[in-house]
């Protein structure tokens, strides 16, 4: 599993061709369904929406770079390559949102120790902490504004300065909250000897024959994207002259093995899913 998100980061990042990037963000949204329904991609929907909007709309205004001129608005040029360049950056960020977004359902804190324990104790134990912090902040704040809004404190009524200290009443109980739990953390984890010695896993994980066969697929898949992606496929050139968005042959070969990877939970999923339903 840990591979396979390092597969869809490098997909992300490697890759620029509006086609592949498209492709592989509707692939982690059917990903993300595949998970839990897509409730928690739901809770981060109007985050990811504002942020492609506004990169594809902004950079365009901010950026003239490129020869092909679409239209001028106050006398400064948007060109095509300009507006294309806002598609594939706000597509790229699209993608590693939802990567994350996905990360957080499959691999919790107990998998990412157990990957990274033995060789990168500390790292391991920042890395879990970072990924559980925005969604633990965000589920504390919830719970802040539902007891305060009892007792009459909104960030949603009032003048604007009533709701900048209404807002500000909550942030400080937040920190003040997040604060005390970190110490209380820190002096358990002292307590139980936390670092002084080799550290065991509490869930002793095993690889099976189906982890080996699935592990090989997405190795196979990901060698034939590296190899595609160094010969320059899947590639399109931006500046300083727009090329051809016309894909070879050989792009939609490393394009289908690109979703082989992306749509890898969506297979298993639904493998599981023919099992349980027509298992006799």
């Amino acid at each position: 599993m840990f591979f396979y998100y390092i597969c869809i980061g490098f997909f992300a990042m490697f890759f620029n061709h509006p086609l592949f990037l498209l492709g592989g963000s509707l692939s982690l949204i059917a990903v993300n369904l595949s998970h839990d329904g897509g409730r928690a991609m739901k809770q981060w929907a109007p985050l990811m929406i504002v942020m492609t909007v506004v990169i594809i709309v902004i950079n365009p205004f901010i950026n003239s770079r490129g020869t092909h001129v679409w239209f001028y608005i106050f006398r400064k040029q948007v060109t095509y390559e300009a507006t294309l360049y806002g598609v594939v950056t706000a597509l790229s960020l699209l993608m590693i949102l939802l990567v994350f977004v996905s990360l957080n359902n499959v691999l919790n804190g107990n998998k990412l120790l157990y990957i990274f324990a033995r060789i990168l104790p500390r790292t391991a134990f920042l890395i879990m902490m970072s990924i559980r912090f925005v969604p633990l902040l965000k589920r504390r704040l919830t719970e802040i504004q539902d007891v305060q809004r009892l007792k009459g404190m909104t960030m949603t009524q009032g003048t604007l300065r009533e709701r900048a200290k209404s807002g500000m009443s909550m942030l400080q109980i937040l920190l003040s909250w997040s604060l005390e739990e970190a110490v209380e953390t820190a002096d358990s984890m002292k307590a139980r000897g936390y670092g002084l010695g080799k550290r065991r896993p509490y869930i002793p994980y095993r690889m099976t024959k189906s982890d080996t066969n699935w592990l090989s697929y997405l190795v196979i898949f990901f060698a034939l994207c590296v190899t595609g992606g160094v010969m320059g496929f899947g590639k399109i050139m931006i500046y300083p002259e727009l090329g051809t968005l016309h894909l070879s042959f050989s792009d939609w070969i490393v394009f289908i093995c690109g979703m082989a990877i992306a749509l890898f939970p969506v297979f298993v999923e639904g493998r599981e899913q023919l099992k349980w339903n027509y298992s006799i």
